[in-house]
């Protein structure tokens, strides 16, 4: 079953929603570069989920060009860096149709700020058109590569126009919706489009009955979101389901985050009471991790981080205990695991394959697309068989880190 952020990724310039003065910006770069003008290279910077890459992706198809992406590891490797772009060869050698080249994410790469100059004065030496996308827009390496490009600002979405979109979809699909759920969606996104869709696929192909929790459990984002406030909401005692929310946006290891509780509880809660129900909680996940590890069956996790979180936050609360503020450490003890490298090292291998395919982040797969994976895989079991085969990812491999996601 296929994500419909690809399904639905625009094809063609004028389909990108709510960017209407970008678009006209791009527009006369594109008209520029058609005519045969000598054109910077195009930087697009805006948050996440704008449609950044997306436009990249419809330039491309607009102007009738083959577009090449690179990635940060191309990036790092000269002698594949020249496979990528074929010897700086101004044309596709698989369709001989002029080619662009696509740098998702500078500001992500802030070791490679000088790599990524000296290759766009390269390519543009050569005569091959250039877009770049980032974030972050004032990231200090960006300086000398926004000073060498024509810049283009992507704003985040208005609610109106993520809602115009999300009622598309349901049309296209043929499935309603109540409207107060479109708008619930698209207040909660922060203007992230790519994250409503995910919500509204989530919804309608998971369980109808996440509708009536939406914008209170379900749906909720912080990108800023880290481990100290994360720890901060379990150890509060308050609103113990919105902590469980928050953990599952956390983009860490679940035996580091064990790790992270365990030591900070004796620092967060002083009633002996609440400290011995905590460590009960622990104790419990923890045998569950060990099994997860014995038999493979990562069905088990759900079990592990619901004691993480709803279980140390009730025992918190259960003690009855005034909340103080609490200056969170760091856990020593992780740094000397390493019976977690493994997992990890497939988390993030498979995260990479995914972020290639979908042209996102790693960290927005990790994030995002497995935990989506996961809610549609338990409706369609055959899912992951149908994604394993179109992304050329060993099925085994992909069940196990999205089942542990």
């Amino acid at each position: 079953m296929m994500l419909w952020v690809e399904k639905y990724r625009p094809k063609k310039l004028d389909e990108i929603v709510g960017q209407e003065k970008a678009i006209s910006e791009i527009k006369k770069w594109m008209s520029d570069l058609s005519q045969g003008k000598k054109v910077k290279p195009l930087l697009i910077v805006g948050p996440a989920g704008t449609g950044k890459t997306s436009a990249a992706y419809a330039i491309a198809n607009d102007l009738g060009y083959a577009l090449v992406e690179i990635n940060c590891a191309d990036l790092r490797d000269r002698e594949k860096l020249e496979k990528v772009i074929g010897g700086r060869r101004a044309f596709s050698l698989l369709d001989n149709a002029p080619r662009i080249i696509l740098i998702d994410e500078v500001d992500a790469l802030p070791a490679e700020g000088y790599t990524i100059l000296k290759l766009v004065k390269e390519l543009l030496s050569e005569g091959v058109p250039i877009i770049m996308t980032a974030n972050d827009p004032y990231e200090k390496h960006l300086y000398a590569i926004k000073a060498a490009s024509d810049v283009v600002n992507f704003s985040p979405l208005n609610q109106r126009s993520i809602i115009r979109v999300l009622s598309t979809i349901l049309h296209k699909e043929g499935i309603s919706l109540p409207e107060s759920v479109l708008k619930a969606i698209a207040s909660t996104s922060k203007g992230d489009l790519r994250a409503a869709i995910n919500d509204l696929q989530a919804i309608v192909q998971g369980s109808l009955k996440l509708t009536e929790c939406y914008g209170r459990t379900f749906g909720l984002r912080d990108k800023e979101i880290n481990i100290f406030r994360v720890l901060g909401s379990i150890f509060s005692g308050r609103n113990c389901t919105r902590t469980r929310f928050l953990t599952s946006t956390l983009d860490m290891d679940p035996s580091m985050f064990l790790r992270w509780v365990e030591e900070n509880i004796p620092i967060a809660i002083k009633a002996p009471k609440g400290i011995s129900l905590a460590y009960e909680c622990v104790a419990s996940a923890d045998i569950i991790f060990s099994r997860i590890v014995r038999t493979g069956n990562w069905k088990l996790m759900v079990y592990a981080m619901e004691l993480l979180t709803l279980g140390i936050c009730a025992a918190k609360s259960a003690a009855a205990e005034r909340s103080h503020f609490v200056k969170f450490a760091f856990p020593e003890i992780v740094k000397k695991m390493a019976a977690t490298k493994e997992e990890r090292a497939s988390i993030k291998l498979v995260s990479e394959k995914l972020a290639r395919r979908l042209h996102i982040s790693s960290s927005i797969v990790r994030r995002e697309i497995l935990p989506l994976v996961k809610v549609l895989s338990k409706r369609d079991p055959d899912v992951l068989r149908k994604l394993s085969q179109e992304l050329g990812l060993d099925e085994r491999e992909l069940k196990d880190v999205v089942q542990g996601s």
